[in-house]
């Protein structure tokens, strides 16, 4: 009976000893939001960019590929041929290893002006877009709303604050109440339902074209497009808080081997998979890559 005590006893022993050696557990998950999402250490390599089926093909100029969250709904521009101006199309697929659907003209594009630069809200039920449907204003930002997910959009709406004199697209806002957008070809932020947004001094490079903005839904990381090196490339730039400055982006390397001029970056909440659009085949296709 002693000797079965000693055991227990011991037994015990090592067990405390070799969860004293485990890290702690994570509170990230508790009551102050949800758990920090994995590094692309942990992540992996992206696997090699593959042609959206319907944004790609060989005739037309298809870019301002944008998924919803779930990753099952694509929204993207086709260039008009006859008067150069963008039309914005839709598509949806059952799984994330689904083929898409036909794409389909959304109901929110106009005869002749421009509709481009799509953005989903973080629910999915709210799409911004640019359009310069009234000319004199040049590009300014809408919305359109819906209810519940593969619902009827309303009537598309101004935004309030982001839109000027200037050309206004690719507002993105996160999950907070900031928002990026790319004003007169610089990148400017605001708080939704602000006034003015304001120039992004270390993210704008001067004599340079910045578009593409993506912002991830803690307001933390942005993706975007530049022409600072000469070709379109892809940067990003990670900030602690979302009272911090930006700091200075750094190049995506990871897609280059595809070649072409890169752009209009997406990344889905999980870090999964990553959207953009490459001239590489001659005219603009939608890519989508994931790990």
């Amino acid at each position: 009976m002693g000797r079965c005590l000693l055991g227990l006893a011991l037994l015990a022993g090592a067990c405390q000893a070799r969860l004293a050696d485990l890290p702690p557990e994570s509170d990230d998950a508790g009551v102050d939001g949800p758990a920090t999402q994995p590094d692309a250490f942990m992540l992996g390599a992206w696997g090699a960019a593959a042609k959206v089926g319907g944004a790609s093909s060989a005739t037309l100029s298809e870019d301002d590929g944008t998924l919803s969250s779930t990753g099952l709904e694509i929204v993207f521009a086709i260039t008009d041929a006859v008067n150069g101006g963008k039309d914005l199309y839709y598509a949806s697929r059952l799984s994330t290893t689904s083929a898409w659907t036909m794409p389909a003209a959304l109901g929110l594009n106009t005869v002749g002006p421009s509709e481009e630069t799509p953005r989903f809200s973080g629910d999915d039920l709210t799409l911004y877009f640019a359009s310069n449907r009234v000319a004199a204003n040049g590009l300014d930002i809408y919305r359109v709303s819906r209810t519940a997910v593969g619902g009827a959009w309303t009537a598309a709406a101004l935004v309030t604050g982001p839109n000027s004199t200037a050309n206004e697209k690719w507002y993105t806002p996160c999950g907070g109440d900031r928002y990026l957008v790319i004003v007169g070809g610089d990148i400017a932020q605001g708080t939704i339902g602000g006034g003015a947004p304001a120039l992004v001094s270390s993210l704008s490079a001067v004599g340079a074209s910045e578009t593409g903005t993506f912002l991830t839904q803690d307001c933390l990381t942005t993706y975007f497009a530049s022409v600072r090196s000469g070709a379109n490339r892809i940067y990003t730039s990670t900030r602690a808080a979302v009272t911090d400055p930006w700091p200075a982006p750094t190049i995506v390397n990871d897609f280059l081997a595809l070649g072409g001029n890169q752009e209009d970056p997406w990344l889905s909440p999980d870090q999964r998979t990553f959207v953009f659009a490459s001239d590489v085949s001659g005219t603009k296709d939608v890519y989508i890559s994931t790990r």
